[in-house]
């Protein structure tokens, strides 16, 4: 039974390294220093902690394994986890032929910053609406931006650095 505990050991690091370390590559990324050092770190910790546990004994195909399989796992669980806490901002564009006011009055009646422009499509004339919001708040945007115009395309892209706009209290983080 200590060969699987072990094993399990290995895997539980495995999962909480790699899970952090996507983490931390995130922060880094986003450009949040201290937060992406500190996440940089514990990820090295426990990944010496874990590849110690797997050179005393390479032998021990249980322990290569669970840190391969937790090295994946790590990944999955990590993504999650930066989809869950929606870290940073993010710019939504809505391109509109029919109902660019619509969605402006959408979006400004909830509370969030929109900014309409015209352009040229194709076909025909079309509104480009965009609003830079927190990334926990890109759902509900996509649904008003539905909700206005069914028919309108909408891309979202990370915002990197946003200084100055509109924010209402409520809508900042």
């Amino acid at each position: 039974m200590d060969i699987f505990m072990r094993a399990l050991f290995i895997f539980a690091l495995r999962v909480v390294g790699i899970s952090v370390s996507t983490l931390a590559t995130i922060l880094t990324v986003q450009g949040r220093k201290l937060p992406a050092i500190l996440a940089g770190s514990l990820s090295s910790l426990v990944y010496v902690l874990a590849i110690a546990q797997v050179v005393t004994d390479l032998g021990n195909v249980w322990n290569v394994a669970a840190y391969v399989i937790g090295f994946g796992t790590g990944t999955w669980v990590g993504m999650l986890l930066e989809q869950r806490i929606a870290l940073g901002h993010a710019e939504v564009r809505i391109i509109s032929t029919q109902r660019g006011d619509a969605v402006v009055t959408a979006l400004r009646g909830a509370g969030f910053g929109a900014t309409e422009l015209y352009g040229r499509g194709q076909e025909s004339p079309v509104s480009v609406v965009e609003a830079i919001v927190p990334r926990k708040q890109v759902p509900a945007v996509l649904r008003l931006a539905e909700e206005a115009d069914s028919q309108a395309i909408t891309a979202v892209s990370e915002a990197r650095i946003v200084q100055r706009g509109y924010w209402k209290p409520d809508r900042r983080r």
